[in-house]
């Protein structure tokens, strides 16, 4: 990994940017680009090698993944934008509990890249950050919220393949 990260579109470099956007910067670049897929153009990262394991594997990479969305609502990114973020980890989990198809979801659609940028795109820089203490019971309550949704989708995924199995005849 180089040892700065610089994502398009941004303008402010690694140097002058707070240490835990720093660090949230790092993250997403090792959850979606961490390596280069041999003989391609493509890279992928650490959510990609998760999205392998079936059931759980995206169930942890949304768990990961809501670091970035409580590193937004610390920065006080509009509730709007928060949202959408939420939706980019949600779509993100429902592709890639389709087996096969999901995987190849998964090393396409970079949802930590796209929500970081939005996270640096709208942070209010007039205010500081909220404090760890403002964040706890915030920062449970997004991580709580999306690992419901991805066992939801999980059990729901199991759910309709258990049903399909059993009504549509089999030639």
């Amino acid at each position: 990994m180089p040892d700065a990260v610089h994502i398009p579109e941004v303008i402010e470099p690694d140097e002058k940017l707070p240490r835990d956007l720093v660090a949230l910067r790092k993250f997403a670049y090792f959850m979606d680009q961490a390596f280069q897929i041999p003989g391609t153009r493509f890279r992928a990262g650490f959510d990609a090698v998760l999205g392998l394991i079936p059931g759980v594997g995206d169930v942890i990479g949304g768990a990961m993944s809501a670091w970035i969305v409580i590193g937004a609502i610390r920065h006080r990114v509009p509730a709007r934008i928060v949202a959408r973020m939420v939706l980019n980890i949600v779509i993100d989990l429902v592709f890639g509990a389709v087996p096969l198809a999901g995987d190849v979801f998964d090393f396409l659609f970079e949802e930590n890249m796209k929500n970081m940028r939005l996270l640096e795109k709208h942070r209010n820089r007039r205010h500081p950050p909220r404090s760890t203490g403002e964040m706890t019971l915030i920062g449970i309550l997004v991580f709580a919220l999306i690992i419901s949704i991805a066992i939801s989708i999980v059990v729901g995924f199991i759910a309709l393949v258990v049903w399909l199995l059993r009504e549509v005849p089999w030639v």
